[in-house]
């Protein structure tokens, strides 16, 4: 029987963000409008479903008075492919 080898991957955690938003009572639409992008920008870091941009991370540390490694997360995920198993 092979072996299934497994590769590392990288992935971006928002939620210490959102985290720091929550504590100083700022909401997505009050952060959107404070750097001046749509809220679907904030919403979408939120739901993983967008990439964003460093400008945008830049506009949020600005405003949250922090640096990038107070807003991201990096967590270091081990990945199995999927194994077609013959029957």
């Amino acid at each position: 029987m092979d072996k299934v080898k497994s590769y590392d991957h990288i992935v971006f955690s928002y939620d210490p963000m959102f985290r720091l938003m929550q504590q100083r009572g700022i909401t997505d639409l009050q952060l959107a409008k404070k750097i001046g992008v749509k809220v679907d920008a904030i919403r979408n870091i939120q739901l993983r479903s967008d990439t964003t941009t460093i400008t945008v991370i830049k506009a949020i540390c600005k405003e949250l008075e922090c640096g990038p490694g107070d807003l991201i997360e990096v967590q270091h995920v081990k990945v199995f492919p999927a194994v077609d198993k013959k029957l």
